[in-house]
């Protein structure tokens, strides 16, 4: 399979802004049409599930069926959002809320988006009776409604909707590329400021800035320094100071879309340990993608990468942390584990992260039937090239200063 360098797709886009404030990738009318296109397969998802309607409350979903025009979170921690959206068998669309959240949604986020708003006190959820449930059942006129999150007793659909959000539209795709773009400058900016003796703290707040102002939250920061990239999987930020090598990895949204990316700094030579383990991430990464053809199953995947690590001299090391798997409206849509027969989806976004104790090779990127696409890759970053079965595989290698 084909890994088809970004540099070659983004040209075609002449939108793609270098900063937040710039245009969008895409226009409100490419937005329509995705909306168009997921309220087609949630119409068929209720029919297959013999559902009058869904209601829709986590913060990908609502994102999700909406372009990323429309956000429903307030507390960044929680995946539950604060209104909910109804969509019913018969192509009506409600939104229902408080009295606290629905001015600003009907103002701003679903502005023209045809949703018809049902409101009720800031405090009429929590109470006997339960306004909000009441009109749910006075739209629902007695069909079944589906429900993202646990909801009285409303049939849970959670996990039967999330496929749905697996095929990339194509205005998706350039979201991603943008967010991609976008979000790899802000680790690389970091990654060219950080000198000896910042704190990971330092490297935190860095990356949040540079994300932030580039219009993109971020949702996880893992800054790393020396031994504690060598010791731990997942470093969580300390007051420990930079000595010699540093990890920024970051996962950062924007329009609901979920990007991760990560970068290495060593100050001075390489030794020749740790290139040998950054080399075999690498090696690992481009396997995964020779092997993330759509209809491959994630157990299968995993079960060739057993035997790719023996085969690199690090036996053992797929037992020591998860090895990621898709992403999209969440930083895992699925993650692949043994056994596991979720499957590759054609246009559908994937984030390996193959650790060898001190290295990871880890971006995010489209499947194509014919190609893979790294949204992350930049040009002014140096690269390993792999060969997977004599194709030509480029890669993030350590930033040497």
């Amino acid at each position: 399979m084909r890994i088809v360098p970004i540099a070659l797709l983004v040209a075609a886009c002449a939108c793609i802004p270098t900063m937040a404030t710039q245009p969008v990738p895409v226009t409100p009318a490419d937005m329509q049409r995705e909306i168009g296109q997921k309220m087609g397969r949630v119409q068929r998802f209720l029919k297959q599930q013999s559902l009058g309607g869904v209601l829709l409350t986590k913060v990908n979903n609502f994102s999700w069926v909406t372009a990323g025009i429309a956000d429903n979170h307030i507390v960044i921690t929680s995946e539950v959002g604060a209104a909910s959206l109804l969509i019913m068998n018969d192509g009506q669309k409600y939104v229902i809320a408080s009295n606290s959240e629905m001015p600003r949604l009907m103002a701003e986020d679903l502005k023209g988006l045809g949703y018809e708003p049902r409101e009720f006190k800031w405090y009429a959820d929590k109470v006997t009776p339960d306004r909000k449930l009441e009109f749910i059942r006075h739209i629902a006129a007695g069909r079944m409604i589906g429900t993202d999150v646990p909801y009285d007793d409303l049939r849970l659909i959670d996990a039967e909707f999330q496929p749905l959000r697996y095929e990339l539209t194509d205005s998706e795709v350039k979201k991603y590329r943008w967010l991609g773009r976008e979000s790899t400058e802000a680790v690389v900016a970091v990654c060219r400021r950080l000198k000896p003796g910042m704190s990971e703290r330092e490297l935190e707040a860095m990356a949040s800035d540079e994300l932030m102002r580039r219009g993109i939250r971020p949702t996880v920061l893992l800054m790393g320094t020396d031994e504690r990239v060598y010791k731990y999987r997942h470093t969580v930020p300390t007051d420990k100071k930079l000595e010699r090598y540093a990890m920024v990895n970051v996962c950062a949204r924007k329009w609901g879309l979920v990007i991760s990316t990560c970068r290495f700094v060593h100050f001075g030579p390489v030794p020749d340990d740790l290139r040998k383990r950054v080399n075999a991430s690498a090696e690992m990464t481009a396997r995964y993608l020779a092997a993330s053809s759509p209809g491959a199953t994630a157990g299968d995947i995993l079960n060739k990468a057993a035997k790719w690590y023996t085969e690199l001299g690090f036996a053992g090391e797929l037992e020591l942390h998860h090895q990621g798997g898709a992403i999209g409206y969440a930083e895992r849509e699925w993650i692949a584990v043994p056994g596991s027969t979720e499957v590759v989806h054609d246009r559908q976004a994937l984030a390996w992260n193959p650790i060898i104790q001190g290295g990871l090779s880890f971006d995010t990127f489209v499947v194509y039937k014919d190609h893979v696409e790294n949204v992350n890759e930049t040009a002014d970053w140096p690269t390993i090239t792999v060969k997977v079965h004599g194709q030509p595989v480029r890669l993030p290698d350590i930033l040497v200063r």
